[in-house]
């Protein structure tokens, strides 16, 4: 391999942390329109993320061409660097310096996108618990007492636990 394949290599790798990088900061919007919240904010959010998500794996499969057009199999980054600092030490800082900030943004969008998770979670609970009490105020009441505790059967719809004999 000549130099100039791994420099570029080290200019598509620079465009994928940059990609990566734009992603954690969706990301991270998106768990502002969770906190909240906005479902407006939150859809555009998703949209932008889908998005930026088809230009990252774009991105990765024009890596990967380029590799294999120039003999490499394996197009992975780690791979790639490994392989660079080898044959070119002089280039191994800079890859290495790619290789960490890779790694940091990786760990910081799996930590946002649980966090994000989490949120949904409590929301789709709190949700439910809503709904839950909304049903059952407005359900006929199954179990009235009148003034002296007997229980009185009625089909009427009342929010309160208590009927009064007329």
């Amino acid at each position: 391999m000549n130099k100039q394949f791994f420099e570029d290599i080290s200019k598509m790798i620079e465009e994928a942390i940059s990609g990566y990088e734009h992603l954690l900061e969706l990301y991270k919007e998106k768990k502002q329109a969770l906190i909240k919240p906005d479902k407006d904010m939150l859809g555009f959010t998703d949209e932008k993320i889908m998005t930026h998500v088809k230009f990252l794996t774009d991105l990765n499969k024009k890596r990967e061409k380029y590799c294999k057009e120039n003999g490499i199999e394996s197009v992975k980054i780690t791979d790639l660097i490994d392989l660079s600092s080898k044959e070119y030490p002089d280039l191994k800082e800079d890859y290495e310096k790619q290789k960490v900030k890779i790694c940091e943004v990786a760990n910081e969008i799996a930590l946002i996108e649980r966090t994000n998770v989490e949120l949904l979670k409590h929301s789709l609970i709190m949700s439910d618990k809503m709904l839950d009490i909304i049903i059952s105020a407005a359900m006929p009441q199954k179990d009235n007492y009148d003034r002296h505790g007997k229980n009185v059967d009625t089909s009427e719809l009342s929010i309160s636990s208590i009927v009064e004999d007329a």
